[in-house]
């Protein structure tokens, strides 16, 4: 369940410690995994990426209904990229319960900065556009604007360089295994 407190830049959410850690272990359950002490990090990675996904989902909810209860008009932004970083962190700490979080693996014993680095870095739109587009969405999320980013969904990042026996070789930037959990079709 989530409980709205009134804040300066709109509603925050908050979820307690004893929900998340009940929300963490039913979605191991769901997993096959009858004990949450046996779960390996990449296991509690999806798990926690899997409730957090559901809390922005029913934030967005309770959003878009405000929105169309005040006739408000919807921002449509379309880039081919949008350079967005690892999500895990940045989502805890906009939803503000990355403290929360923290707290409730250490007590089952996980670190979150091992969690954390289960995330690869989706290497989508290393350049100025990419950038751009991420800044603009930040900003319209900031100032509470009713706006949502499409883009295209690349199985790879642009690409990592690596410097083999003196020669620039570019290769892949496999991203996917770990940022799928967050795609909206």
């Amino acid at each position: 369940m989530i409980n709205k407190n009134s804040t300066t830049s709109g509603i925050k959410t908050i979820i307690s410690k004893e929900e998340l850690g009940e929300r963490i272990e039913s979605k191991l359950l769901t997993r096959g995994i009858a004990n949450p002490a046996s779960a390996t990090n990449d296991q509690i990675y999806q798990a926690t990426v899997s409730i957090i996904k559901e809390l922005m989902l029913e934030y967005r909810s309770k959003f878009k209904k405000r929105i169309k209860a005040t006739d408000g008009k919807k921002i449509c932004y379309l880039c081919m990229e949008f350079l967005i970083g690892p999500q895990l962190r940045n989502n805890l700490r906009n939803l503000g319960i990355a403290d929360e979080y923290s707290q409730v693996l250490g007590e089952m014993g996980y670190d979150i900065n091992d969690i954390y680095a289960m995330e690869r870095d989706p290497g989508l739109g290393n350049g100025g556009l990419g950038r751009l587009a991420a800044c603009f969405m930040d900003s319209l999320t900031t100032l509470d604007y009713p706006a949502t980013g499409f883009s295209l969904c690349y199985e790879y990042g642009l690409f990592k360089q690596k410097i083999i026996d003196g020669d620039q070789v570019e290769m892949p930037d496999v991203w996917m295994p770990s940022g799928e959990g967050w795609l909206v079709p």
